[in-house]
């Protein structure tokens, strides 16, 4: 009975992930931020107690290409796997499913879709939100601001995923998601699927009990098919047909064709290598983060060499410092308070430079945090 166990395996890995789903936006880091998080209203990405600024685009353009591989990589050995074991809308779609198959010949069973249709909605775009803003200021944040630009966004993605849930649910999966054709697209003969077991095919009883109940309407026997999501529906309902011989169903996970794993293959191993060289890039950059992000808001010249500088700094530390502005031989500090901070903070700051050459335009600064290691140095560009 290993498919049924695996199936058993797979459910609980569900429930698992989508828990963890839910509740990540609520756990907060020894910095007082969000595990993960990133903020619109500050363009900060809070990432495991390290709090990247929307500056640090390169980082954040490598972790996005290093997902798409990730994910091409996923695809090429698993198939569909997302769609049938980790794709939130998949995974409330199904429950909607079974519940409207369960009542399907109760005269309530459209008024049982649209309830829970709303519901399911309303839940996902609410957690959606909580990834964006702060599940702790997002009452605040939806109802009482001014421009109301939050309760829109959320109206509106709560009326697609109503219309999802309540009416159309696998005919998304089946034509119109873009994902699952970018799916389709990587998988090979080698590729991971859900159908007939190539050697128990002559077992196969004929009851079509698995066509009947396969969300998308497809015949589990003749796959690897396009439109299969690997729910897994057909072989909970073939393991319930065969049961009574006390043996699993003539449906599973089939790996490729001929059924034996094969990962000696050349897109597996271009996107393998790819993708660990993407991985090594990333976290040499994570590593070497500068402590401190440093962005001028406003440069005010207030005499022909002299100049009032507004400055946004934001430490990437896990410790509190104080950042202290050094002389150098092109100008020298008049007005400057030392920027302290406590871990992962923000903090604005106003000083004035004096220029020795009164010519230049240009200028590099010194910002120390540290005396064991060398200063941070921000090119300032100033207004002739």
């Amino acid at each position: 009975m290993l498919s049924s166990r695996f199936r058993k395996i797979i459910m609980i890995l569900q429930l698992f992930v989508v828990s963890c789903i839910c509740l990540i936006p609520f756990i907060k880091t020894s910095n007082g931020n969000s595990l993960l998080r990133f903020d619109v209203l500050s363009a900060k990405l809070y990432f495991f107690n390290n709090v990247i600024d929307f500056s640090s685009l390169f980082i954040l353009f490598l972790g996005g290409l290093w997902l798409i591989f990730v994910l091409i990589l996923l695809t090429q050995v698993l198939g569909r796997i997302w769609c049938g074991f980790l794709c939130p809308q998949s995974f409330f779609a199904i429950r909607v499913e079974k519940l409207v198959q369960k009542y399907k010949k109760s005269k309530f069973v459209k008024v049982l879709e649209i309830f829970i249709g709303a519901i399911y909605a309303s839940f996902l775009t609410t957690i959606w939100f909580f990834y964006f803003v702060s599940p702790y200021d997002f009452i605040n944040v939806l109802f009482f601001s001014t421009s109301h630009v939050a309760l829109f966004i959320w109206l509106a993605i709560f009326g697609a995923l109503f219309l999802d849930f309540a009416f159309i649910r696998f005919k998304w999966c089946k034509y119109l998601c873009p994902y699952s054709k970018f799916q389709v697209a990587m998988t090979d003969d080698d590729t991971l699927f859900v159908g007939m077991k190539p050697e128990e095919a002559t077992d196969c009883l004929n009851c079509k009990a698995c066509v009947r109940t396969c969300p998308t309407k497809i015949d589990p026997r003749k796959t690897p098919d396009a439109d299969c999501i690997y729910c897994g529906t057909c072989i909970d309902t073939c393991n319930k047909i065969f049961i009574k011989k006390q043996r699993d169903g003539v449906l599973g996970y089939v790996w490729g064709l001929n059924n034996k794993i094969n990962f000696k293959r050349a897109n597996l191993l271009i996107t393998l290598t790819v993708t660990l060289a993407l991985s090594i890039i990333l976290i040499y950059n994570i590593v070497l983060l500068e402590p401190l992000s440093i962005k001028f808001n406003e440069i005010k010249q207030l005499t022909e060499s002299s100049y009032e500088v507004n400055a946004l700094f934001t430490s990437n530390l896990k410790k509190p410092f104080q950042v202290i502005l050094q002389d150098n031989d092109s100008y020298s500090i008049k007005e400057y308070n030392p920027v302290r901070f406590a871990r992962n903070r923000s903090a604005n700051s106003t000083f004035t430079i004096e220029l020795k050459n009164k010519d230049i335009n240009k200028i590099t600064l010194l910002f120390i945090y540290d005396y064991n290691k060398p200063p941070i140095k921000s090119e300032l560009v100033l207004n002739k």
